[in-house]
């Protein structure tokens, strides 16, 4: 081994390790908007079986369509917003990687999942979907944690896997299923985007 290359596999070893927190504020501001988006469509979906909300109808679709339609037009701004940023370090960008390809993977989950409950004609199918993601959302957090070795990843990842599992075992108990959703999306998605951001602050 040559000086040249034992310099660039030292660098390369000096950049997993290296702390870098400015990844955070765009990933927390994202995560934090999605948490209350979804949460907040958790809240109306809530209101709907206590008939406060509309259950059909144009105010039915803009409950089920409206939060996705705030989130991406938010993830848009956010994007833009923070086009100039740096990627952050070798660690950060493996972490940004895991949730960017969670990303596509629940799209493809849509199409899976969606195209049976629809050929089906069944809700329960369907109601899988989130169950999955959750799951998935944690297995995404548990890469990151043994990536950045920080203890609060794993207790999110743990929450993920315990709500998914939660949800999939009250899917034919809607309240209990819509409940244990808003929370999850509350707890563990609109408050650690929410310290992530102020992680990101403090390192700024």
């Amino acid at each position: 081994m040559n000086t040249d290359t034992a310099r660039d596999d030292l660098a390369f070893m000096r950049a997993l390790v290296q702390p870098d927190e400015a990844w955070q504020r765009q990933f927390g501001e994202t995560y934090l908007a999605c948490g209350l988006c979804y949460g907040g469509q958790m809240l109306m979906h809530a209101g709907q079986m206590a008939g406060l909300l509309p259950y059909q109808g144009t105010g039915a679709l803009v409950i089920g369509l409206g939060p996705t339609v705030v989130f991406m037009t938010l993830l848009i701004w956010l994007i833009w917003r923070n086009r100039g940023a740096g990627g952050g370090g070798v660690t950060s960008r493996a972490v940004g990687s895991v949730f960017g390809a969670l990303g596509l993977a629940n799209l493809a989950l849509i199409v899976v999942i969606g195209s049976l409950a629809w050929r089906e004609h069944s809700i329960t199918i369907w109601l899988l979907y989130p169950c999955v993601v959750l799951v998935l959302q944690g297995m995404a957090w548990l890469v990151a944690y043994m990536l950045r070795r920080k203890a609060w990843f794993a207790v999110v990842a743990l929450g993920w896997f315990a709500t998914g599992i939660a949800m999939a075992l009250a899917i034919k108990t809607l309240g209990a299923f819509i409940f244990i959703g808003g929370v999850g999306f509350f707890a563990l998605m609109a408050i650690p985007g929410y310290v992530m951001m102020r992680q990101s602050r403090g390192a700024a």
